[in-house]
């Protein structure tokens, strides 16, 4: 019962935002439940952003709710934690001005392999280059900043700034991209760097794409600050897809220090928006293998 419990919760809004289609308004990312029968521990995710756009064709503007949280039940309980990144955006000719608490401009563009089937690990991953995001989430830290991300040449480029600060201390945290679509293949690189008096760190990120409709895969490396990893972790995942409704994918995942990942994943849609599927992920050093069964829904209207 605890796992229907927290399912049907944030199934259930997921759907009441979905009806809210009307008009300038708009949703887009997802919300999905996964369970991981190795451990018995349910978790449920949301990451999405319900927005308004108005203004005039010739300058049009909006403003943009992101939501992300999640709650899991391990240990017989539930913990949740969740955090909102409410954004007045503007776009001009040389592209889209953003300020409030706008997501991080590297952390919006780069897509990280979901190991296992589980967007969790996927969230746990992005804390070695998604800072920015990553500790409003979890921690009482208040966050503010603008965003900029516009198109030159055939490159996409963005750059954000944001302050964080709690009763502790604050810090200032600056992240940036730019990539290139060049049809079968794609190419992002980036960089957060985190400044917070005396201490400065920074890290990269580099990510090779390949993608023809039926098949593709990404070579990902993260060089994050020793502050916050081990060391250079290097990830690679593949996909294939039989059939329009199909997807079967495979990812490994290594860092200094730290053990190897491996996964693949059975994954079918239905009806436009939802996605199922069952992945098997496992460690190395013989800690063993983990089931997840997932169910989601992408909330793109």
């Amino acid at each position: 019962m605890k796992h229907l419990a927290l399912a049907t919760s944030i199934l259930l809004a997921g759907a009441t935002s979905a009806q809210a289609q009307s008009g300038g308004v708009y949703t887009s990312g997802l919300i999905e439940y996964s369970y991981n029968a190795t451990s018995d521990i349910s978790i449920a995710y949301a990451d999405f952003s319900l927005g308004f756009e108005f203004g005039s064709d010739d300058l049009p503007m909006g403003f943009d709710l992101g939501i992300l949280g999640f709650a899991n039940d391990g240990g017989g309980s539930i913990s949740s934690y969740s955090s909102l990144y409410p954004t007045f955006w503007v776009d001009t000719s040389i592209g889209r001005f953003s300020i409030g608490v706008p997501r991080s401009a590297l952390g919006s563009k780069i897509d990280l392999p979901a190991i296992g089937s589980t967007t969790m690990l996927d969230l746990m991953y992005g804390y070695f280059i998604k800072l920015t995001d990553y500790l409003p989430l979890v921690t009482d830290v208040d966050s503010y900043g603008a965003r900029f991300d516009g198109a030159f040449g055939g490159f996409e480029a963005g750059i954000s700034v944001h302050d964080l600060s709690n009763a502790v201390g604050s810090a200032t945290t600056v992240t940036g991209y730019i990539s290139r679509d060049f049809g079968a293949f794609d190419f992002t690189l980036g960089f957060e760097d985190v400044d917070q008096s005396p201490i400065s760190q920074r890290s990269y990120f580099a990510q090779i794409g390949y993608d023809v409709g039926t098949y593709g895969g990404h070579l990902t490396v993260i060089d994050p600050s020793v502050l916050t990893a081990p060391g250079v972790m290097v990830m690679l995942d593949g996909f294939y897809k039989p059939n329009d409704w199909l997807k079967l994918s495979a990812a490994y995942a290594s860092q200094e220090g730290a053990s190897d990942l491996y996964s693949v994943n059975a994954e079918a849609s239905f009806l436009k928006n939802g996605y199922a599927g069952i992945g098997l992920w496992e460690a190395s050093g013989g800690t063993g293998s983990n089931t997840t069964l997932y169910v989601g829904w992408k909330l793109d209207y």
